[in-house]
């Protein structure tokens, strides 16, 4: 399909070029020298936003970027289980190419981050805010893992449900606040979220173009013949039900007094502060 190549061939431009313009950010970090804070848009792009400290963020982003990896499991597990119950076949083919793309996504990454091997922000930067509980657990920036994630389930869903716009409006919102919120922590720059939306928009088209042999292998293994028809589909409801609800009972699980811990970054030193809202 042309859009597969052309997302294809962007993508892998987009991280040619950032394996080059990592460089210097590596070197930064491993340095002994004077620091000097590299000028550039990316750089720019992300002192703007990491500084922009309000509460609405302070509030809403932590909630939102640890709903990730629960509404990364249970979207495409719950939707299969309903739709089952229901015999609804087209979604339940949605949750597997859900899956499968989830899971492309996160693997391209993964190699990629090790290839690239790029530096945090609040690592190779002086004065980042970043949320220390929030914080990622691996090493490498390049490309962003969350952005990846949220933005292969929202290009997915919008290839399967194009007459949906409630659908694909909540799945962007969710996503775009997901990789705002990367930045506003202070573990991505901007060009690793615009990576991840590449890679994961990108494995989302491939499961896509692959979607009939998918659904073949899927019926051949449960020894049935569904046809992927997109008759009284659950879309809407199971989708924007099944992200609220997982995000809800995450909230309710993780909560804590009232406040936010920042942390002021400068390479391996930092500056515990405590932000009451």
């Amino acid at each position: 399909m042309n859009y597969l190549k052309i997302i294809l061939f962007v993508s892998f431009q987009f991280i040619s070029l950032s394996f080059i313009y990592s460089q210097g950010f590596r070197t930064l970090g491993q340095s002994d020298t004077a620091y000097i804070e590299p000028k550039n848009i990316d750089v720019s792009l992300f002192r703007a936003i990491n500084n922009g400290r309000n509460g609405f963020s302070n509030t809403i982003i932590p909630i939102s970027d640890k709903s990730v990896l629960p509404v990364s499991i249970a979207l495409p597990v719950g939707l299969a289980g309903i739709s089952r119950a229901n015999k609804n076949y087209y979604d339940e083919n949605t949750a597997v190419l859900l899956a499968l793309s989830e899971i492309t996504g996160t693997a391209f990454t993964f190699g990629i981050k090790n290839i690239i091997k790029r530096n945090r922000p609040f690592v190779n930067l002086k004065d980042v805010f970043f949320d220390k509980y929030n914080s990622p657990t691996d090493r490498y920036s390049f490309p962003s893992g969350h952005t990846t994630m949220v933005f292969s389930m929202a290009t997915l869903l919008t290839l399967r449900y194009p007459d949906k716009p409630v659908v694909i409006t909540a799945s962007f919102l969710y996503a775009g606040l997901i990789g705002y919120g990367r930045m506003y922590l202070g573990v991505h720059y901007p060009s690793d979220v615009m990576g991840g939306m590449l890679v994961g928009a990108g494995s989302a088209a491939l499961i896509y173009s692959l979607r009939k042999e998918i659904i073949k292998g899927k019926n051949n293994l449960f020894n049935e013949n569904h046809p992927d028809s997109n008759s009284e589909m659950l879309s809407a409801p199971a989708v924007l039900g099944l992200t609220l609800g997982v995000d809800l009972i995450n909230q309710i699980i993780r909560s804590g007094p009232l406040g936010e811990k920042l942390f002021i970054g400068s390479g391996n030193q930092s500056l515990s502060l405590t932000v009451n809202l």
